[in-house]
């Protein structure tokens, strides 16, 4: 643990200057990559390294980092194993204090890939140089708009500014998922693909974003961790400063143990232990990738809930059963309508709508109607959560309409909300529209709004007995 002097993480995400050390011209090349997606975006100084051109992007193109005009806040280096240790040493010299190694070929290879990360450490070292990598896809901050990925922009989509940070220990991985993020419209703070995390840990990531204002959730697909002790203790100062940890944990049968070796060069562990570990510590641990986006949307946008009573409203009957199903199967409470809001609903929903929970206004329901019964449960004392679902193949259902309610609803009376509607084309432009517009998570089946409810909730769960412990045993 390196407290004592500890180069502020800044730098690696709101740089002034950058230099790209193996920055190219040549298509297909991770220099040539990194250097379209700096230029078309981040707005400080941009510094061309490479001994073979005297230009790129029209920008003046240097031999080394030494004959740079001044030290840039960040190197981001992406040439060959064996040359960057003493690129480290160039960079150091000339004052640069951040560095982020693309290049593979370290440890994650064997012995002598070891000794070359090993090399790498000690020359950032001699010079006080934190590094993120080797092996890595790069850092994004969608804020600064700094974007080292060395995916070109055609094939690798970006979120927009957001609230979520992601670190992710595989490249690849993180890349597709960060397509999904794009794809969902799920804002961004910041992205880090940490690869073989052989400086900068990603327990200090974590502990980095605690203190970030632009981060409210943290995810993290990891692998391999080589002190369990230091990234436990930042989940919980995570989850202590109400940011929760979302965590996708690879490793978990045999084979995929041995597997986590051969890529990154971490040691697996038992993945019980892990899930343990971390749940005590409050992060949120979810087993498949569909869990990974769901969890994060409705910890991202909604509210925080009350509990976990859940109403629910619906223009068919089958999609509400469905609904109450996964609801109570997953734990979660059907709320018991108060008498209030039943006499409510009588008096202003047709004869054969059902005033019980769930809510069922029949498959005729124009907006009008679906904004009575979504306000009459909002109201309603004995709700925490509502879900809404939208049969959006009947003639009666207006997307625009039923969008404006919901954005007035949830801004009015500030109480988690979700959608829900199974279909093909027209329904899912229509949830894009949705989810894009109010930020109001939307999913295709019962079954994941309720998988994302009960998510949502176990985490604020966890939050509040462990700041219960916390204030109770404050040492």
């Amino acid at each position: 643990m390196r407290e004592a002097g500890k180069p502020n993480l800044t730098h690696f995400f709101k740089p002034g200057a950058v230099a790209v050390v193996g920055a190219s011209v040549t298509e297909g090349t991770v220099g040539k990559a990194i250097m379209v997606n700096l230029v078309r975006e981040f707005k400080g100084v941009i510094y061309p390294v490479n001994p073979k051109y005297e230009e790129i992007f029209g920008l003046r193109t240097y031999k080394s980092c030494r004959e740079l005009p001044e030290a840039p806040d960040l190197a981001v280096i992406a040439v060959p194993a064996k040359a960057v240790p003493q690129v480290i040493e160039e960079c150091g010299g000339r004052g640069t204090k951040a560095a982020i190694v693309i290049s593979a070929g370290f440890k994650e290879v064997g012995p002598e890939g070891e000794k070359l990360e090993k090399a790498l450490v000690e020359a950032a070292r001699k010079y006080g140089v934190r590094v993120i990598g080797p092996n890595c896809l790069g850092v994004y901050d969608a804020h600064s708009r700094l974007n080292t990925i060395f995916n070109p922009p055609d094939r690798q989509k970006t979120p927009p500014p957001g609230n979520v940070a992601f670190l992710s220990q595989s490249g690849a991985l993180g890349a597709a998922i960060l397509d999904w993020l794009a794809e969902y419209n799920i804002g961004m703070s910041k992205f880090v693909s940490y690869g073989n995390a052989a400086d900068v840990k990603e327990w200090e990531l974590i502990e980095y974003l605690v203190e970030d204002p632009e981060t409210k959730v943290i995810m993290m697909y990891i692998e391999g961790v080589e002190d369990g002790r230091s990234l436990l203790k930042a989940v919980r100062k995570a989850t202590l400063a109400g940011k929760p940890v979302i965590v996708l944990k690879a490793g978990k049968s045999e084979r995929g143990i041995r597997a986590v070796s051969s890529h990154t060069g971490s040691l697996a562990g038992s993945y019980k232990v892990y899930e343990a570990g971390l749940t005590q510590n409050g992060a949120l641990v979810v087993n498949e990738l569909d869990e990974f986006i769901l969890a994060t949307k409705a910890l991202s946008w909604l509210p925080p809930p009350q509990g976990d009573r859940v109403a629910i409203v619906t223009n068919g009957g089958g999609a509400g059963v469905l609904t109450t199903d996964a609801v109570e199967l997953l734990g979660l409470q059907l709320a018991e309508l108060s008498e209030e809001t039943k006499n409510y609903l009588r008096s202003k929903l047709p004869p054969a709508a059902s005033l019980n929970n769930p809510v069922d206004i029949l498959g005729d329901a124009p907006p009008e109607r679906y904004e009575v019964a979504m306000e009459a449960v909002m109201r309603d004392e004995n709700v925490d959560l509502i879900i809404v679902i939208g049969i959006m193949q009947s003639p009666a259902f207006k997307p625009v309409e039923v969008l404006a309610n919901m954005k007035r609803l949830l801004s009015e009376y500030r109480k988690p909300m979700i959608f829900v509607a199974p279909g093909g084309e027209y329904t899912v432009s229509n949830l894009k529209k949705i989810e894009s517009e109010a930020k109001i998570p939307t999913f295709k089946s019962p079954e994941e709004a309720a998988k994302a409810y009960y998510f949502f909730t176990s985490w604020y769960k966890n939050y509040k007995t462990l700041k219960t412990l916390s204030e109770s045993n404050p040492g």
